[in-house]
């Protein structure tokens, strides 16, 4: 695997997803086997006779097979895809070979599953009626065959799932190719996965890293060594809509892993084995290949929760196809659990009507170490990297502690701690200092760890570029704040009071702006839903309580001061001075109860933050 520069605002693993933008001069290699266009989460067209795809009723071995895709309606399209598969025995086989393509300047081939011409796609935008290839089959017979089709009308517009009638092999084709026989099928009768064996007859991934199986546990797996016949099994679940996915990686970012995902199209539970590709470390994309190599297939979606297990060599070997019109031969990539891998699991929904992986709205999780296969050991996983969520921590502990510190001892407690002072200054203000200090030190180190991670590259991410925006925001504010600080006029000064007032009015926007920015942290797509229920309600209650406690203090230095009016006026004592002026000399003391409460409540805060962090 390689290194790569991120260009989101939480690095994620976009673990079995093909990239999403389109493709003018025809579709990538990854859809060699789904064919379904991703284009922005568009659903295909559920009309399956606006197209057609006529061939053959027959063939013969090595002889041209002539199909043409066209609209009975006379209806055109700018986009194609043609491959041959057989009908029956292993359908994830694309086979034959594809030549002669009409038009010439529309079409393209694409090299699928290692093999050399295999699939036919277009080769620009160029409107057409209908287009024309022809198929050269195997030279021996493999059954019956059917050629799918895919059509783009427009970017929006596509019709997915489209087939020939079945095209027989003739008479005199000979007998059934021994490797056409050839099944790998999927036994829908699972039992569930015991995970009380978890750390004793086999290994465990385990998320969040509080859970302990099927019954808390948002998504995890199993692994077992079978030294005897050098294969691993693995069982794997998730509670999710459309599929649940593992990757094998020899590090712990996005390029170059072993995807295995389970699918589910209404009631069945289809598994599929993948490639997880980064084009120039940027685009990246999952490359559905066959899974020949994958045994004892069992799967099963029980109450939500999808699961399967099956058993794939110790070692194995995957040729891929790199480029998505060429690089043929194929690239060889190995994969070999007696080596130490990070272990990933993804989770999502699929295309409607098809198995197909869409893209998914929470984060996967990745083992925290790498996973030597040889133990049976437990472990924990996490959806953020460590440095962002280095980063969450710092700035949890800077915007929901030390800054509400610094703001209540300014505004309620300079008359507190019995105006005690050290090192001739009072206590009150070495609190506020520190606080600020604090705070400045600990949004500086949050903000450098995730453009570390980043490597400095501003996100492109629509649902991160708010949190983005507001996290620069409070940065500069908290700036300012240290330098007008340090900057700021004498007691006697004329400008003191306007210092007073800005300096308190940018505190204040600071804080109210964190606050936002952690809001729309939680609000970034990728997020699991836990984590964003979790954030979301801690900052709610942050907020609500710190509110709460304000209006509190307010309260109280009011009635407070009520009550020396109304000591002083019975007491008679320094009337003259007290009809002019209806606040007496003495000053309201701060309360210690309230300070304490406030000081628990950060606690409480800062601990909620600490928890989502460490534990998910």
């Amino acid at each position: 695997m390689h290194n790569m520069n991120a260009s989101k605002c939480v690095l994620i693993f976009l673990f079995t997803l093909p990239f999403l933008w389109a493709y003018p001069q025809g579709a990538p290699g990854d859809t060699c086997m789904n064919m379904m266009p991703k284009h922005r989460g568009t659903q295909s067209q559920l009309d399956g006779s606006v197209y057609r795809v006529t061939s053959t009723t027959t063939y013969i071995p090595g002889q041209v097979v002539t199909v043409t895709v066209d609209s009975p309606s006379g209806a055109v399209f700018k986009g194609v895809q043609v491959r041959a598969r057989m009908a029956e025995g292993n359908p994830e086989d694309i086979i034959g070979e594809f030549t002669n393509l009409r038009p010439v300047n529309k079409l393209n081939y694409i090299n699928c599953q290692g093999k050399r011409h295999n699939m036919v796609t277009h080769n620009n935008t160029d409107l057409v009626s209908s287009v024309t290839v022809d198929w050269i089959p195997p030279n021996e017979n493999v059954g019956p065959i059917v050629f799918d089709v895919t059509v783009v009308q427009s970017f929006f517009k596509f019709y997915f799932g489209l087939h020939s009638a079945v095209v027989n092999p003739s008479p005199t084709a000979g007998s059934l190719s021994p490797w056409a026989k050839v099944t790998n099928t999927i036994s829908p009768a699972m039992t569930l996965i015991n995970w009380d064996e978890c750390g004793e007859t086999k290994g465990c991934l385990l998320y969040p890293r509080y859970c302990s199986g099927a019954d808390n546990c948002k998504a995890g797996l199993t692994y077992k060594m079978n030294t005897n016949d050098s294969t691993i099994s693995f069982e794997m679940m998730a509670k999710a809509e459309g599929y649940v996915s593992m990757g094998l990686s020899h590090d712990a970012l996005m390029g170059d892993d072993q995807t295995i995902s389970c699918t589910t199209l209404f009631d069945t539970v289809n598994i599929q084995n993948g490639f997880n590709f980064a084009v120039n470390q940027a685009i990246k994309y999952n490359i559905r290949e066959p899974k020949n190599n994958l045994t004892n297939l069992e799967a099963a979606k029980i109450d939500g929760t999808i699961m399967c297990r099956f058993t794939k060599p110790i070692s194995e070997q995957m040729n891929v196809v790199l480029e998505e019109f060429g690089d043929y031969p194929p690239t060889p990539f190995t994969f070999n659990t007696r080596e130490k891998l990070f272990v990933f699991i993804a989770w999502g929904k699929t295309y409607t009507l098809t198995d197909v992986i869409a893209y998914h709205t929470e984060m996967p999780f990745v083992s925290e170490d790498s996973v030597d296969f040889t133990e049976n050991k437990i472990h924990r996983g996490s959806v953020m990297p460590t440095l962002i969520r280095a980063h969450a921590s710092l700035m949890a502990v800077a915007w929901l502690g030390f800054a509400g510190l610094a703001i209540i001892m300014a505004r309620y407690y300079k008359e507190g701690f019995n105006d005690k002072k050290f090192c001739g200054i009072k206590i009150w203000f070495h609190i506020h200092r520190i606080s600020a200090i604090m705070t400045f030190l600990l949004t500086v180190a949050g903000l450098v760890l995730v453009l570390v991670k980043l490597d400095g590259k501003i996100t492109q991410d629509e649902s991160a570029y708010t949190h983005m925006c507001l996290g620069f925001t409070v940065v500069a504010l908290v700036c300012a704040q240290v330098l007008s600080g340090l900057l700021r006029p004498g007691l006697d000064s004329k400008i003191r009071p306007l210092f007073n007032f800005f300096h308190k009015l940018m505190g204040t926007a600071a804080l109210i702006i964190a606050a936002a920015a952690i809001i729309n942290a939680y609000k970034i797509t990728d997020f699991t839903y836990e984590m964003r229920q979790f954030g979301e309600r801690t900052v709610a209650v942050w907020a609500g309580t710190f509110v709460f406690l304000e209006i509190v203090h307010v309260a109280y230095n009011y009635f407070s001061s009520r009550v020396l009016v109304m000591r002083a006026d019975s007491d008679e004592y320094n009337l003259d001075k007290m009809s002019n002026n209806l606040e007496p000399e003495e000053s309201t003391p701060p309360s210690n109860i309230l300070l304490a409460i406030f000081i628990f409540f950060i606690c409480c805060s800062i601990t909620a933050a600490l928890i989502m962090t460490i534990f998910f």
